[in-house]
C-alpha cells in the first residue's frame, strides 16, 4: 500500500508582485498553480494507492472560477487513472459561516474524489486502508470533540490520520493565525501507520509515523530557503518500526527565493552604501527570483539621503526585491543632531543644484554654506 500525501497548495494565492505572465494571469498566482501542476505529473508517473491532501488546497473560500476549473481538472487527471484522492479543508478554505456553504461541495459529484470538510470526523475505507479524517471546524470545541472520536479500526490492514492544524506544545508550527487548531500530540500514541498534517508550510517529520508535508510553493517570505514538494510513503511492509526507509519526499521546482549576505551600514554614507549594493547585485544573479536583502544599522539621516530611484532601478531585474533597512538605535542628542543638521545639508546641497546663481562662484556658496552649519551643529553640541 503506497500513498502520497501533500498539503497547502494554496491555490488563488499571489503576493510579492503585481507582475502579470505572458497568458494575462498575476505571475506569482501561476507560479502556485504551477507548482501544483508538476506535483500532479510526478503523482501520476508514481502511481500510488491513494493520495491524500491534508488541507488549504484553496488559498481562499471563494476562489476564482479559473482556479475551480484548474484544480478539477487536475485531480481529475489523478481520478481518471483509478487513483482515489481524500481531501480535507484546512483554515483557508473553511468558511467561517456555515451559511456560506464550501466550495469543497461541488467536487463531491466527481467519483474517486472523498471531500472532508462539513465540520465532523469521517473514516474513509480504501481497500484494506482506514484513512481517519477531521477537517478544519469552526471552534476549537468542535475540533476537540471530533478527535475524541476517533478510534483505530482493527479489521483494517491500515489505518492513516489526517489532520490540519498546530500540533500542541511546539510554536514552530504556527503559523500566527487566529483559526489555528490545535492537535494533541497524544493522538499519535493510538497506533496509526501514518499521521499526515497539514498547516505548517515546512516538510518536517514530527514524531516516528508523524509527518508535515510542508506546501507546495513558497506563500511568504519566512519560507525562504524550505524546500517544497510531496511524500510519498510505503505501508505495505506491514512492520511497526519507523518509516525512514519506507518514505521519499518529492521536491517540486519552484521560483528561486534568495537571502542576500545582509550589509552593515554604521559608519558609511549614502555613496557608499549605494556601492556596496550594487557590488552585492553584481556579484549575484537575481534576474526573476525573490529576493531579501537587510542593510542594518544605518543612521536615520544616511537613510533619509539615500538615492530611492537609484536602488529602484537596482532592484529592477528580480521578480520581487524586499529590501529591508533596520535603523540604528541613536542616542537622543545624536539623533537630534543627525537628523536636523544631517538633513539640513543634504537639503542645503539639492536647494543649491537647484538654485541660479549669478555673480557668485557656486562653489564657494556651498563651502560657506557647510561651514555655517557644521558650527551650528558644533554649538548644539
Amino acid at each position: 500500500m503506497r500513498l502520497v500525501h501533500l498539503s497547502d497548495s494554496h491555490l488563488g494565492a499571489a503576493g510579492f508582485s503585481r507582475r502579470v505572465s505572458p497568458s494575462g494571469i498575476n505571475q506569482r498566482e501561476e507560479d502556485i498553480c504551477n507548482s501544483f501542476i508538476w506535483a500532479v505529473d510526478q503523482i501520476i508517473e508514481l502511481k500510488p494507492d491513494l493520495v491524500i491532501h491534508s488541507g488549504d488546497l484553496f488559498n481562499s473560500v471563494r476562489p476564482t472560477n479559473r482556479i475551480i476549473n484548474l484544480a478539477i481538472r487536475q485531480l481529475l487527471r489523478l481520478t481518471s487513472i483509478d487513483i482515489p484522492v481524500i481531501i480535507i479543508s484546512g483554515n483557508h478554505d473553511t468558511p467561517k459561516q456555515r451559511g456560506v456553504g464550501s466550495i469543497f461541495s461541488f467536487f463531491e459529484v466527481f467519483p474517486g474524489l472523498r471531500l472532508v470538510y462539513q465540520d465532523r470526523y469521517e473514516k474513509i475505507k480504501i481497500k484494506n486502508l482506514a484513512v481517519h479524517a477531521v477537517p478544519h471546524c469552526l471552534s476549537a470545541t468542535t475540533f476537540q470533540a471530533e478527535l475524541e472520536k476517533i478510534k483505530i479500526d482493527k479489521e483494517a490492514g491500515f489505518n492513516v490520520l489526517t489532520l490540519h492544524g498546530v500540533v500542541s506544545g511546539i510554536k514552530e508550527f504556527s503559523m500566527g493565525e487566529l483559526s489555528e487548531l490545535e492537535v494533541p500530540s497524544s493522538l499519535f500514541k493510538k497506533g496509526f501507520d501514518y499521521v499526515a498534517l497539514g498547516h505548517y508550510h515546512r516538510y518536517t517529520q514530527v514524531e516516528d509515523r508523524v509527518f508535515y508535508a510542508g506546501s507546495t510553493e513558497r506563500i511568504s517570505m519566512a519560507e525562504l530557503g524550505q524546500e517544497k514538494g510531496f511524500v510519498e510513503v510505503d505501508l505495505s511492509s506491514g512492520s511497526k518500526c519507523g518509516l525512514s526507509k519506507k518514505m521519499k519526499f518529492h521536491p517540486v521546482p519552484t521560483r528561486p527565493m534568495v537571502e542576500l549576505p545582509f550589509i552593515k551600514a554604521d559608519g558609511k554614507n549614502q555613496e557608499q552604501i549605494l556601492e556596496e549594493i550594487e557590488n552585492l547585485l553584481r556579484q549575484n544573479e537575481i534576474k526573476d527570483k525573490i529576493v531579501r536583502l537587510k542593510v542594518a544599522q544605518i543612521p536615520t539621516h544616511v537613510y533619509n539621503s539615500l538615492n530611492f530611484r537609484k536602488l529602484s532601478e537596482l532592484k529592477a531585474k528580480a521578480f520581487y526585491f524586499d529590501l529591508r533597512f533596520e535603523k540604528k538605535e541613536e542616542k537622543e542628542k545624536d539623533f537630534v543632531a543627525q537628523t536636523s543638521i544631517g538633513k539640513l545639508t543634504e537639503e542645503f546641497n539639492q536647494y543649491l543644484k537647484g538654485c541660479v546663481i549669478e555673480d557668485l562662484k557656486r562653489e564657494k556658496l556651498q563651502e560657506l554654506g557647510l561651514k555655517y552649519l557644521s558650527e551650528r551643529r558644533e554649538e548644539e553640541e
